[in-house]
């Protein structure tokens, strides 16, 4: 009896503890030449994630939002966008964190993971900021995305294209 509760009581620090996602949004920039920024936003971020210990390398999990809820500032644009990456057909976007891993400064991680987008996976880093403070650890991570990787042609007016790339920002409270 003591072996199992020694056992059970050693094992206790491995366990790992889901984070409730408290606010989460998705932020996408691009640009279309010699005109505007594009920026629509998710501010209904949903995930999946837990960790280990309280220590921010241990992270795991899975985050995702459902593509009709990027808005911008012109609803017509956002109904484009829809069509283009085929929101009836593809209706969320999914990024499974696989790594965390420590970098030079403070609060400051990569993230590794896969991007499913479109029905396509992709792996895909990004630089972040993390916090653990108190129980209440935040994300704020960077990374961009080529919509052409995907197999998405940029719309064009003209001589004037969307810029394929795509800088994509994520803030998450736990």
């Amino acid at each position: 009896m003591k072996k199992i509760l020694v056992g059970l009581l050693l094992a206790f620090p491995l366990i790992a503890i889901d984070l409730e996602l408290k606010s989460g949004s998705v932020a996408a920039h691009t640009e279309m030449l010699m005109d505007s920024t594009i920026d629509p936003v998710n501010n209904s971020l949903q995930a999946d994630i837990s960790i280990e210990n309280n220590e921010i390398t241990t992270i795991k999990g899975k985050f995702w939002v459902e593509m009709t809820l990027f808005k911008s500032d012109k609803s017509d644009r956002d109904e484009s966008m829809y069509k283009e990456i085929q929101v009836d057909k593809f209706k969320s976007a999914a990024y499974t964190i696989s790594s965390v891993t420590k970098i030079e400064g403070e609060d400051n991680y990569t993230i590794d993971g896969t991007l499913n987008f479109l029905g396509q996976e992709r792996a895909l880093s990004a630089e972040a900021k993390i916090t653990n403070i108190d129980g209440n650890l935040a994300i704020e991570a960077k990374t961009m995305i080529l919509m052409s990787d995907f197999g998405v042609k940029m719309p064009c007016m003209m001589f004037m294209c969307v810029r394929d790339q795509v800088d994509l920002l994520v803030k998450a409270a736990f």
